[in-house]
């Protein structure tokens, strides 16, 4: 199987798990129409702290708030978007080599890397719509924790709650909102699924219907001009006209998006507020006279109105993406590309790039690994995106001897690398049993006990990290048990006899390889499985076939399948053994210490990410960005840069979780491994990355060259306030930054440190122009990009307090200060000793 065919089977499966995205999408907005974002604050026991318990020694009654439920369609929506992630990943890392290779086909490299493209158009705005359950939980927490302070200030000085009225209010606005959307979205999920469906026909990656084939067929000879509009409902997916419908449908999604828009204004128009003023909410420190209630009834408002337009406009991008595609596809089509095979040869540019980059470090993806089921560990290059990585031990050479000293030293790193130690590592181990084949002494015992094959399965079965390996030891003996059973079924079955044999083993790997596809973690045991019954039964049947005396010339002798297969498995069970020992010996290769190197990685990665996305956005602002088609231009540079820094993040990502499950197969020797802080750190990685990119892809409606459409003075406005968030943004990648170095260093993290205060778009918005979130502006193409951003910066730093949190339990932080916790119950010398044990830290 080439690499082409591996990347034109990876992107049929991308499409489809793109499809079942869609359908897991509305799904579950239509579960939100009797959702409570707002939540119910209920009593609980607070025993967190010694504050929790009254003088009478009870525990103290809190009101808390519930967290918005995660109902089994969020579950889906988030699982399957975490599959395309991946899935982009391994699609990203195959692409490289399939553009190399010598083929005969239909698509050229250049398709292959403009369908890859287009398949991360649509992949941006659907990770959006994955993090909405994450902002809705978000949303809750801040509303309960605010209603909670707002209720017990009303109940201290009147006696009353004041707030049960207005959350039944919340819940019912909010529930007719997603209840308006409800037409809307079905269709436009309807449409998006139906245009795939046509990318998958017009590129031939799935075959179509015979009869939707040959009405095909008709259309393209009789009536290449027939009517839109007039045909209806029957312009299914295959017709040459359905680029048009289904820009149509997108149309028709954005005319009613605008009527429920206008249905919100008047509701709050009836609530009280100005009609012609969509969101014009003060920013508290500007309210003395409001209390608390009335800014949280705001709030609540303003979230809302936020939250609507971020689904509809990730809905309404996600359209046009699969426009984009479908008209990629019709192009292929009517340029007759698809209407016969050639040959496809790569150009002398690509072959010279390949040339080039042979000594160069390339990243690696899950998918290249013999056995991505228990990958060791991802090596993914973390250099600067622009510009070469330094050497902080060596400047710049300047010579011809000094660039001839750097190629000397680079044969040092190579043999001083951690790949070349666990290289030497396994030699050692494989001759620990290869020596015995060379001592006089026991040189036939090495051969009649067939040790041979311990030898290989220590060769192959060594992993480098601990974790992996276990997991692997214990699927090799597994697969070998599986292959000794079924092996002899095979044999007795049909008596021996060797027609039966064949169709019977031929039997077995067909179903064996169907548990190697489906269930690609457990291949390992799968492909054990197959190898051990051909060499059991393959032996038996060459035995049968030239006889015992040559069988046994070489000086093995000769076993019945009922002792072969078990010698396979004790053969099979010592090398595994001893690559055990040497996995552990002289030191362990850990993958909780690859988990925590890695991590640091990542999150050096996210600084360099939210770099990028900051640079590009100014960039964007300012009218800097250039035409992303042409090469040197620094937008598509800056782009070029965030594809593959985004990339690399999601298979490194891909890998961390690999190595957090990996952890539970190692042997704890001390305190528990922390798995639930690494956990938490991964997860908001993910999140921040997640949100990041949506911004990044938010803010082309931000473009204000000269002849763009979208320039006007509402965007001038808008461009001259985001201009003053580069501040934060810098603050941003220093704290990423920092974070790295003390989880790869294992260093505490310095004192103090605290999260970049949160943005204040809306605020700053209103000091600029008090008109300018009117809904007069609602049409504006960076209106709708305003309010994903709004949302998506909002949750990067609600993420970002998290990751500074975990990491701090992880690596403590510099800090030599005492604090007296409760000098009301116990001594200062006990108030002491409980503060050191409550914080942990080493002094």
């Amino acid at each position: 199987m080439t690499s082409r065919t591996v990347v034109v089977k990876q992107a049929t499966g991308y499409i489809k798990g793109i499809q079942g995205a869609f359908k897991n999408q509305a799904a579950y907005l239509r579960s939100l129409e009797d959702a409570d974002i707002s939540g119910s604050p209920t009593e609980s026991d607070d025993d967190t702290a010694n504050d929790g318990i009254t003088p009478n020694g009870e525990l103290k009654k809190t009101t808390t708030a519930t967290r918005f439920e995660i109902g089994p369609e969020a579950e889906k929506l988030k699982a399957s978007i975490r599959a395309l992630g991946e899935l982009h990943g391994k699609l990203k890392g195959d692409l490289a080599f399939a553009k190399r290779e010598l083929a005969y086909g239909k698509l050229d490299a250049e398709d292959l890397e403009q369908i890859s493209k287009h398949l991360r158009g649509i992949l941006l705005p659907l990770i959006g719509m994955g993090s909405v359950v994450n902002i809705f939980q978000r949303v809750s927490e801040n509303l309960d924790r605010k209603d909670s302070e707002v209720d017990r200030r009303n109940t201290d000085d009147q006696g009353t709650d004041g707030t049960t009225d207005s959350k039944g209010t919340v819940k019912a606005r909010w529930s007719e909102i997603m209840r308006a959307l409800h037409s809307p979205v079905e269709e436009m999920t309807e449409a998006m699924d139906e245009g795939l469906q046509h990318v998958l026909y017009a590129l031939e990656l799935a075959k179509p219907p015979k009869n939707r084939e040959a009405k095909r067929e008709g259309n393209d000879t009789n009536n290449a001009s027939e009517d839109v509009e007039a045909k209806g409902d029957a312009v299914k997916p295959g017709d040459k006209q359905f680029a048009t419908y289904l820009a149509e449908k997108i149309e028709g999604f954005s005319q009613k998006r605008n009527v429920m828009l206008n249905n919100w204004s008047k509701q709050k128009t009836d609530a009280g507020l100005s009609s012609d003023r969509f969101d014009h909410l003060p920013h508290p420190a500007q309210m003395p006279d409001v209390d608390g209630h009335d800014q949280t009834q705001h709030q609540r408002n303003q979230w809302q109105i936020y939250l609507v337009l971020y689904l509809e406009f990730l809905l309404w991008s996600t359209g046009l993406a699969v426009l984009d595609f479908v008209r990629f596809a019709d192009l292929k089509v009517q340029s007759g590309a698809m209407s016969k095979k050639r040959l496809v040869v790569p150009g002398m540019h690509r072959l010279r790039k390949w040339v080039m980059n042979l000594f160069k470090p390339e990243d690696s993806s899950t998918e290249h690994t013999p056995d991505s089921s228990e990958l060791g560990s991802n090596y993914i290059s973390a250099g600067d995106s622009l510009q070469i990585q330094k050497d902080p031990e060596h400047l710049p050479p300047t010579n011809a001897w000094q660039r001839l000293g750097n190629s000397i030293r680079s044969l040092s790193h190579v043999l001083g690398s951690q790949e070349s130690a666990f290289g030497f590592r396994v030699a050692c181990a494989t001759l620990s049993v290869g020596i015995v084949a060379y001592l006089r002494d026991t040189h036939e015992f090495f051969t009649e006990q067939r040790l041979v094959w311990a030898m290989i399965m220590i060769s192959i079965g060594m992993t480098s990290t601990a974790g992996s390996g276990v997991f692997g030891f214990f699927g090799r003996i597994v697969g070998t048990s599986v292959a000794m059973c079924t092996s002899l079924a095979i044999w007795y079955i049909v008596d021996g006899k060797t027609g039966g044999v064949i169709t019977m083993l031929w039997l077995f790997i067909f179903i064996e390889v169907y548990f190697f596809v489906k269930f690609p973690r457990f291949a390992v045991i799968s492909m054990l499985s197959m190898v051990s019954q051909v060499l059991i039964v393959g032996y038996e049947l060459q035995v049968g076939k030239v006889g015992k005396t040559v069988a046994t010339s070489s000086g093995q002798p000769y076993y019945p399948i009922y002792l072969l297969a078990p010698y396979r498995l004790a053969c099979v069970a010592g090398g595994m053994t001893v690559a055990f020992i040497w996995t552990f010996f002289p030191y362990p290769l850990t993958t909780r210490s690859q988990l925590r190197k890695d991590l640091g990685v990542s999150l050096y990665l996210l600084a360099q990410y939210y770099s990028c996305v900051h640079a590009t956005i100014g960039m964007r602002l300012e009218g800097n960005e250039g035409d992303e088609n042409e090469k040197e231009s620094p937008g598509r540079k800056l782009q070029k840069a965030r594809e593959g820094i985004f990339t690399k993040e999601l298979v490194l990502l891909a890998g961390l979780r690999q190595h957090s499950a990996f952890t539970a197969w190692e042997p704890t020797f001390g305190g528990k491994f922390p798995r639930k802080q690494y956990d938490a750190i991964i997860q908001g990685v993910q999140n921040i990355l997640n949100n990041m990119a949506l911004i990044a892809y938010a803010t082309k409606s931000f473009t204000t060259s000269k002849g763009s459409p979208d320039k006007g003075p509402w965007m001038d406005d808008f461009s001259h306030l985001i201009k003053s968030l580069n501040a934060t943004s810098q603050e941003v990648t220093s704290m990423l930054s920092l974070l790295s170095a003390s989880v790869t260093s294992g260093n505490p993290l310095p004192p103090y440190l605290q999260p970049p205060p949160a943005f204040k778009m809306s605020a700053r918005l209103e000091a600029l122009d008090k008109d300018i979130l009117s809904i007069s502006h609602i049409t504006e193409p960076g209106y709708s990009a305003f309010a994903v951003m709004q949302v998506a910066s909002g949750m990067i730093s609600g993420d970002l307090e998290k990751l500074i949190t975990n990491v701090k339990s992880l690596v403590g932080e510099v800090d030599f200060s005492f604090h007296v916790i409760s000098a009301a119950a116990a001594s200062s010398a006990e108030g002491l000793l409980k503060d050191d044990v409550h914080k942990g830290k080493k002094n």
